[in-house]
């Protein structure tokens, strides 16, 4: 993005978040009370920046801000050092972004049309994690390996047929499995239809979601137990290679689901055959293997 599309970009951004909403949203007036020049506004202004122009460093910024003077009149800011950004940043909670992040989200969330992707199904909660390692030395607490600290960020994002949109996130150490993180992701909601791997699969959860009309589409794990109860005719045209009622899970380890739930072989989008579980049944194969190929859409966003 070149500087003359950055600054409208920020301006039409700032629409729906002047100082006065971010000050009553983030009630501010504590951290900001001896500050003359870097406010946490003004902060916030110069992180939106940073990201857009894809900024990879603080001295970066500062000397970005420096160079543009339509900038520096924006955020009434002519020059801020490397050490002060540092200093600010480290002073202002997290939750004060959250908070942000919250109103946002319901901004968004009002404006959306919310018209059927297929079928009754309106809004997609598409469910992936994404790894980062750290400094060992600096990040103790987030447990990975023995050599390198790490972070797994689970992002939701909702799918609907305008847009994709962020609708939660949850940090934790690299070492803690994704299953352990279903419960702040996963709600009820009639209206939609969760999409997540297998990386979150777990057979008791499956249940609950089975027990709670939860509707959802997931991939199979390779060592997976699989007892048939019946299938349905292929319909490979449409990529369907296999349509099966089972039951996951077996009885001798006590894994064995008291539901049964949808075995579907199809490919994804680059062609890959997958098997696919879900409690689906009232949606066609095809249908389903359409719906999971949304799942891109998380890829996108979070590469975006």
């Amino acid at each position: 993005m070149d500087n003359c599309s950055t600054h409208p970009t920020l301006n039409k951004l700032l629409e729906f978040l002047d100082e006065d909403t971010f000050k009553k949203i983030t009630n501010v007036h504590n951290l900001d009370k001896y500050i003359k020049k870097l406010t946490t506004y003004c902060l916030f202004q110069i992180s939106i920046v940073a990201h857009i122009r894809e900024i990879e460093s603080l001295t970066h910024v500062s000397l970005y801000l420096e160079d543009e003077k339509q900038l520096q009149e924006m955020i009434k800011l002519d020059s801020i050092s490397t050490s002060q950004l540092s200093r600010r940043l480290k002073a202002i909670p997290s939750s004060v972004f959250e908070k942000v992040f919250r109103h946002l989200l319901m901004k968004i969330h009002s404006r959306l049309k919310n018209k059927p992707i297929i079928r009754e199904i309106s809004r997609l909660h598409v469910i992936d994690s994404s790894t980062m390692t750290m400094s060992l030395s600096q990040y103790p607490w987030a447990t990975f390996r023995k050599t390198k600290a790490g972070i797994k960020l689970h992002l939701k994002v909702v799918v609907t047929k305008e847009m994709t949109i962020p609708d939660e996130v949850v940090l934790s150490p690299a070492n803690h499995s994704d299953r352990s993180k279903m419960d702040s992701l996963v709600e009820l909601d009639p209206d939609c239809l969760y999409l997540f791997d297998r990386g979150y699969m777990d057979y008791k959860q499956l249940d609950h979601y089975c027990f709670k009309d939860i509707r959802f589409i997931t991939r199979l794990k390779k060592n997976a137990k699989i007892e048939y109860l019946n299938e349905q005719v292929p319909d490979p045209e449409n990529l369907i290679f296999q349509d099966a009622e089972v039951y996951l899970g077996g009885e001798q380890t006590g894994t064995k689901m008291m539901h049964t739930v949808r075995l579907i072989k199809t490919k994804d989008r680059e062609g890959n055959e997958v098997i696919l579980i879900t409690s689906c049944f009232d949606l066609t194969a095809k249908e389903i293997g359409d719906l999971y190929r949304y799942r891109w859409k998380i890829e996108t966003f979070s590469n975006g």
